[in-house]
């Protein structure tokens, strides 16, 4: 996520109207608009989505050797916001993060479906809120200490899992997803989660997904990979 500053009446609004969703949204951010990459892709959606996408093109047939491979994207409880077809890349709009998220949930059951004739699963884990150094292009080491001392804070008072704070106890979805030999269902998302003392377990909830922008992302992304692999032929 490209940070532009913060929007104080951003902040104001979810504290006051509704404190918990708050810490799962973006709302205390102003994000840069019309960033594009090289590529001439919007920067957010090539990061977080399409560069995976074309990884996991590319070592597809390795991944089918090795056999049981899993691809386990990265989701977000931002993940339902700010998303248009028309502006898919979200170089426009001013939520590029959200939108990105969003498109990994789209895309995972196609993704899914199709890698699983080859032995490999496709899911999506949620790391929940984690203390990390996402606000350190602001430049403000104090606000990063404030966040952390609420994250406990509303852990601790509220008992809300999804204050994961750690990265090792956001990681764990993940983990659970590379060793469960059980049944994995692609139809859920799994999120890492904390009790108020910070024992960690995984959560699965139901994915958020829409079959035809599901097949409507799919069938761009595959766009961009057949026209980055002509580019890459004729250079």
């Amino acid at each position: 996520m490209a940070i532009a500053g913060l929007n104080p009446w951003g902040i104001i609004q979810g504290i006051l109207t509704h404190p918990v969703a708050f810490f799962e949204s973006s709302e205390a951010l102003y994000q840069k608009r019309g960033l594009v990459t090289a590529d001439g892709l919007g920067l957010t959606f090539q990061t977080n989505v399409f560069g995976h996408y074309l990884l996991v093109h590319k070592l597809a047939g390795l991944l089918e050797r090795t056999g049981g491979a899993r691809v386990i994207w990265t989701g977000s409880a931002a993940s339902q916001l700010e998303f248009l077809r028309t502006d898919y890349q979200h170089v426009l709009g001013a939520k590029p993060y959200e939108s990105s998220k969003y498109i990994v949930d789209q895309i995972a059951i196609p993704m899914d479906r199709r890698l699983a004739q080859r032995g490999v699963r496709c899911l999506v884990a949620e790391p929940g809120n984690v203390c990390s150094n996402f606000l350190a292009g602001l430049g403000q080491t104090w606000l990063e200490w404030v966040i952390l001392c609420a994250f406990y804070l509303c852990r601790l008072c509220l008992s809300i899992p999804r204050f994961t704070i750690s990265s090792v106890n956001a990681c764990e979805a993940c983990v659970l997803l590379g060793v469960n030999e059980g049944q994995l269902d692609s139809n859920m998302k799994y999120h890492s989660r904390v009790d108020r003392w910070g024992a960690p377990f995984v959560d699965a909830v139901p994915l958020v997904y829409d079959k035809r922008t599901g097949a409507f992302l799919v069938e761009r992304m595959d766009a961009l990979v057949r026209r980055f692999e002509e580019r890459r032929a004729n250079e």
